[in-house]
């Protein structure tokens, strides 16, 4: 029974020895700088009678970008960038599975806050001819004035309600979808004034996470180790009660 319980204890420092010495799997994906067929570019309302006013221009260090809402109140007015990630027709989307958030070095001038939005391919809803029907995930992100780094933990993008409403998507489909990730959107916040010109000027945006598959691993092994543990002390003490129970001559 011993030498079972130091086999056992063996195994388990020899799998935890292995685990410590793996690099770290950190998984990290750029959005900017593009790569791997992505594109970018602007959108405003004009094409719908909007009177909106936007700027871009991408560098190799970086992408710039302003708008000003317009000022027509009859009219909508939107404005933002687009990030696609899925090489357009091909739909080659990114896997965000481990991602656990999402980094973006920008200045800002003319406003304080920006919506980003994450749209995911869900087989569930997605038709891929209508981009609305994509999932989407959104944060509001408050800004300050000038140049900065933030980082939004992944977990507090969330589907609006407006969403599950406008394509009639049943509530209890709420799989996030990390695994197929299509587009990044960038759109001026909720309070925006019309008629107000605001400028941002990105650096980087980047997906971090770290991958867990390796962990899941060793509690695996260390689940298995445990059973067999505990089954030869369970089949050990049956067969010495076994025994004290035999009558002796």
């Amino acid at each position: 029974m011993t030498k079972t319980y130091i086999i056992i204890v063996a195994i388990a420092a020899a799998v935890v020895a292995v685990y410590l010495a793996l690099p770290d799997r950190h998984f990290v994906d750029d959005v900017l700088p593009l790569h791997d067929g992505a594109t970018v570019f602007e959108y405003d309302d004009k094409a719908d009678g909007g009177l909106s006013e936007t700027t871009f221009a991408l560098a190799d260090s970086s992408l710039s970008f302003s708008c000003m809402l317009g000022t027509d109140t009859t009219k909508s007015a939107w404005c933002g960038l687009l990030f696609d990630l899925s090489q357009g027709e091909k739909a080659l989307y990114r896997n965000w599975t481990f991602v656990d958030s999402l980094i973006f070095e920008l200045e800002s001038h003319g406003t304080e806050e920006i919506l980003v939005k994450v749209w995911t391919f869900d087989p569930d809803v997605t038709d891929i001819t209508k981009p609305r029907t994509f999932r989407l995930l959104m944060k509001e992100v408050p800004l300050t004035q000038g140049r900065q780094r933030i980082a939004i933990p992944f977990e507090q993008f969330y589907t609006p309600d407006f969403w599950f409403d406008d394509e009639h998507v049943d509530r209890e489909l709420n799989r996030r979808h990390q695994e197929t990730i299509a587009r990044v959107e960038i759109a001026p916040g909720w309070n925006q004034p019309r008629g107000k010109k605001f400028a941002l000027k990105f650096y980087a945006i980047t997906a971090k996470g770290v991958s867990n598959f390796a962990f899941g691993v060793v509690m695996f092994i260390m689940l298995g180790l445990m059973i067999v543990a505990i089954g030869r002390t369970h089949s050990y003490n049956k067969d010495h009660e076994d025994k004290s129970a035999e009558p002796r001559s």
